[in-house]
């Protein structure tokens, strides 16, 4: 009759160490997502901000929660972006870009793009998982001194900055880089 007991006990704790899982899952299932749109430039700059809000709100009711965002500027797009609005295909150089991050489920994702997709106003956008933290790129200022950095004098070119004259065959070109190895 003991092992019974410890059996159930046993199959109890499982049950419940599998409970709590699914429950984190469930907790855990909100991921990071970002969509980067370009807005036709038919809208025009005083409706820019009513687009957007549009946008956010519907991800907002959707169930998202937005995390950051870079309003919309006008760029001059790399090549031209064609799009039916109102059933003619119109060409469009430039275009507002802006972008938004937010949190959501995975089962939200299909509905988002199905609203970006059917928005006559974005001409394009990419949806794509990504991290909370900020990732833009920022410069590294220079560092400043105390006092001016020396410039060596310009002397004869080193053997590494020698010039390549004529093309280096294979054999030449790995000795070479044995003897760059070895150093």
């Amino acid at each position: 009759m003991h092992w019974r007991s410890a059996c159930v006990s046993l199959f109890d704790m499982l049950k419940k160490s599998e409970q709590e899982n699914n429950k984190e899952k469930e907790e855990g299932s909100l991921k990071v997502y970002e969509v980067g749109y370009h807005i036709a430039p038919a809208v025009s700059a005083e409706n820019l901000p009513v687009e957007v809000e549009n946008l956010k709100n519907f991800l907002v009711k959707e169930g998202a929660t937005i995390v950051s965002e870079g309003f919309p500027k006008m760029l001059d797009l790399s090549y031209a972006v064609s799009k039916s609005v109102g059933g003619s295909k119109r060409k469009f150089d430039t275009a507002y870009f802006g972008w938004i991050k937010f949190d959501a489920g995975e089962a939200l994702i299909a509905k988002i793009k199905k609203f970006f997709d059917e928005n006559e106003n974005i001409l394009r956008f990419l949806l794509i998982k990504t991290v909370k933290e900020n990732t833009l790129f920022s410069p590294v200022s220079p560092k400043i001194t105390a006092s001016p950095a020396k410039e060596e004098p310009k002397t004869a070119k080193s053997s590494t900055e020698k010039e390549i004259k004529s093309p280096i065959s294979q054999e030449e070109l790995d000795k070479t880089i044995d003897k760059l190895i070895a150093e």
